[in-house]
């Protein structure tokens, strides 16, 4: 029900994938409960995945030039500084005219120019740092913050100031997921918002080693858009009941329907499975900025909700054994979605509105 909130204007920069925008979206959908005529504009970059999720879930878009330095060579480098410049100028100019309560950053490209012409202009910042290790903008950008938040109690040591622990806020419907097995283990492959090309081959690998199980095993997978054709055919050619397609608009209702995750480790990924009490098999990506997906991989593991195979060690037989695993001893994947649920913070968007509406005094 509507809380009565009064008015707010509020800004998120940030996005780029996935993993930068949904913890942004799931922030916008609780301002909106609790204050149904509150304002939300995101900022991000045309190249960003936000130019394409962003309208189809209601939300207005502006974009901003902006790119990124790590891992680059020179000469991206210099191009990316160059962007920066026109995204902190433009930023100028949104902030002028939308003329917000706080700015939230998310992380990604767009959001440190962003943050940078806020803190100037003096209007309440916030930064959401959904990885156990925070990238090195949000590093820096946190110095000029009003508010840091983390995911996760370890992120604390790596900020020289004061951080909130909130956890990572997910969109609505995602938590409360009913989903271990009963005739029929529901495998749900992605990997990440862009898809991943190895997950994909090491899955469809899988495939011949799990012909004597296929009538009780059932495959979701999100494949990306240029892995769909050859990987649907694949799962057509083994005889293995599967649905595959390029992108899942309504994660929500796959989270309901499965009952082991394997993904990515990124950290909305992480957010994501642990809110549902997901059991996961995590191959993180090895080139992701700071290895903080296997950062984050090995935390779960360690709690007990996951496995991890390095992508050095990826093979289709050895997906197919975890499968088969996991399959033959239903009791572990319940002792491991116990475990996972047992780590998400429930009211992570909740904290992070009432943190912000308090640095606006609204």
């Amino acid at each position: 029900m509507p809380l009565g909130i009064p008015h707010m204007r509020i800004l998120i920069a940030g996005g780029g994938t996935g993993g930068h925008l949904y913890p942004g979206i799931a922030v916008a959908e609780e301002f909106s409960r609790q204050g149904p005529d509150s304002e939300v504009l995101f900022v991000g970059t045309k190249q960003g995945i936000e130019a394409r999720i962003l309208p189809g879930e209601g939300y207005r878009l502006e974009t901003i030039p902006a790119g990124g330095i790590v891992n680059k060579d020179i000469l991206s480098k210099m191009v990316s500084a160059t962007k920066m410049i026109g995204g902190f100028i433009k930023s100028f100019s949104i902030l002028r005219r939308f003329n917000p309560d706080v700015v939230i950053g998310v992380g990604g490209y767009a959001s440190a120019p962003m943050l940078s012409a806020a803190a100037i202009l003096r209007v309440p910042t916030v930064i959401l740092e959904q990885n156990l290790f925070p990238g090195a903008a949000n590093r820096l950008l946190s110095r000029i913050a009003d508010k840091v938040v983390v995911a996760f109690e370890g992120s604390k040591k790596f900020f020289k100031r004061e951080v909130e622990v909130l956890g990572n806020p997910v969109r609505r419907g995602i938590t409360g997921c009913e989903h271990l097995p009963k005739d029929i283990l529901v495998v749900f492959v992605f990997g990440g918002s862009q898809g991943s090309h190895t997950i994909n081959k090491a899955v469809v690998e899988s495939l011949e080693f799990l012909r004597e199980e296929s009538g009780g095993i059932h495959f979701i997978h999100q494949t990306g858009e240029s892995d769909y054709a050859w990987v649907k055919g694949s799962y057509e050619k083994a005889g293995i009941a599967a649905e595959v397609m390029p992108y899942v608009h309504r994660i929500e209702e796959v989270y309901h329907k499965a009952a082991l995750v394997i993904s990515r480790a990124g950290a909305t990924t992480i957010a994501e499975i642990t809110a549902c009490g997901m059991p996961a098999l995590l191959i993180p990506y090895p080139s992701a900025a700071h290895d903080h997906q296997r950062i984050n991989a090995e935390y779960l593991e360690a709690m007990g909700t996951a496995e991890v195979i390095s992508e050095q060690h990826l093979s289709g037989k050895k997906i197919a054994e975890k499968i088969k695993y996991f399959l033959y001893n239903i009791e572990k994947l319940k002792e491991m979605s116990e475990k996972s649920a047992g780590l998400y913070q429930k009211t992570a968007a909740e904290d992070i509105v009432k943190l912000c509406r308090g640095l606006t005094a609204c």
